[in-house]
């Protein structure tokens, strides 16, 4: 292994400098192990990792977080990063959430602490889907949206390997056996993240309508497994034996970059130029779009998945 991978697996550093690429907002490949292998010990994640997410929040909790903020020239890039590792973070997300529900069903597992911590993954999620949908209209509509034309007209986060083994409970088929007392708070979750799913389309795509939107109105007989390719070469994505530890070294990179991101450029940055940035339905994003909230949301799903946080 190269010396770039090893440091693309390796826990981030413990000072509040950006340490994520090789400048900011510059991006980093991310090495998945294939569909269906698991990757999470039933054990609790090594000492460093916690470690490693403890020093992250608490350089969080004392404002050490920060780059300066992006210029107007650095825009396109910003938002290019927020997209590629936003989905990145997307699909740690729903490996963790594979990972909860596959343990629900355990008799030896606690299951009522997996039942707290499903709820907080899917919110997690939704705050990813307003990170990489914080864009201007015409920048996504300029970069962002023909880049993912130009690999196949119906491009669709549906695409990705990892989304399978949760697309039941993100599509409200199924509540999974989550214990009664949070039952009704998964529920709300799940609605909240639809919600802002169709909101995020309609603030970003010029005539209201996703492609993932057109892809559910014509779906298709069957899922070539070529999609999946297709979608983990666009998102810099890697299949190969990685080890649970480097899986969540690389999630506490990930979740440190936005951490910084945030807390430099706010989730609107200065520089940029709005068509508006009030969501149709503000109620569903009420709790999800303060700065501060937003990191909360991503160094504390970082600290469930470490162990550092109990729910």
């Amino acid at each position: 292994m190269n010396t770039t991978a090893a440091l693309a697996l390796s826990l981030p550093g413990t000072s509040g400098m950006w340490d994520f690429g090789d400048y900011p907002y510059a991006l980093e490949p991310l090495t998945l192990p294939p569909p269906g292998v698991a990757w999470l010990p039933e054990e609790p994640p090594a000492d460093d990792l916690r470690a490693a997410c403890s020093a992250l929040r608490d350089l969080a909790a004392a404002g050490d977080l920060g780059v300066a903020p992006a210029g107007e020239d650095e825009l396109e890039r910003l938002f290019w990063f927020r997209w590629i590792t936003g989905h990145h973070i997307s699909s740690l997300l729903w490996r963790l959430l594979a990972a909860a529900l596959d343990r629900l069903g355990s008799p030896a597992a606690d299951q009522a602490e997996l039942s707290r911590v499903i709820p907080r993954y899917v919110r997690a999620y939704s705050a990813m889907l307003i990170y990489t949908g914080s864009s201007t209209q015409a920048i996504y509509n300029a970069t962002i949206r023909p880049s993912m034309y130009r690999i196949h007209s119906t491009f669709s986060g549906t695409w990705s390997a990892d989304f399978p083994a949760v697309r039941s409970l993100f599509r409200g088929r199924r509540v999974p056996p989550v214990t009664t007392a949070e039952r009704a708070a998964l529920t709300s979750e799940i609605e909240l993240c639809h919600r802002i799913h169709l909101d995020v389309a309609a603030k970003l795509v010029t005539n209201g309508r996703s492609l993932l939107q057109h892809l559910v109105d014509n779906p298709a007989a069957h899922q070539p497994r070529v999609w999946s390719a297709l979608f983990d070469h666009y998102f810099l994505t890697s299949r190969a034996p990685v080890s649970a530890h480097e899986v969540l070294s690389q999630l506490l990179r990930r979740c440190k970059a936005v951490a910084i991101d945030i807390a430099s450029n706010g989730l609107y940055p200065a520089a940029a130029a709005y068509e508006s940035s009030t969501p149709a339905d503000p109620a569903a994003w009420a709790e999800l779009t303060g700065d501060q909230e937003l990191i909360d949301i991503v160094l504390g799903a970082a600290g469930l998945a470490t162990g550092l946080i109990r729910p």
